[in-house]
């Protein structure tokens, strides 16, 4: 009557979205050290932030903003479902 998957092939597709959010472009390694820039600088400068950026040699604010705007709806979309797999397996634990 009910198709309820069991907690193990929840876990298998929690892993596989866990990889696929890992994997997206906004959680890059180069992205996120670069947003952890911006927001210790408590500058409204966008010439220093920039500078900080490629002091690092990190994507400056422009190649930021176009990478977010460009994948923002592929990231709520893989990080939506692998919420809605995590509340699933709280049910299933509860």
């Amino acid at each position: 009557m009910f198709n309820r998957e069991s907690t193990e092939e929840l876990q298998a597709k929690l892993a596989s979205a866990n990889a696929a959010v890992a994997a997206h472009p906004l959680a890059s390694d180069r992205v996120t050290r670069a947003h952890a820039i911006i927001e210790s600088t408590d500058s409204d400068d966008k010439e220093l932030v920039n500078k900080k950026l490629a002091e690092e040699d990190l994507p400056d604010l422009a190649e930021i903003g176009l990478l977010t705007m460009r994948h923002s709806v592929s990231w709520w979309k893989v990080n939506r479902e692998r919420n809605k797999i995590v509340e699933k397996l709280e049910k299933l634990e509860a």
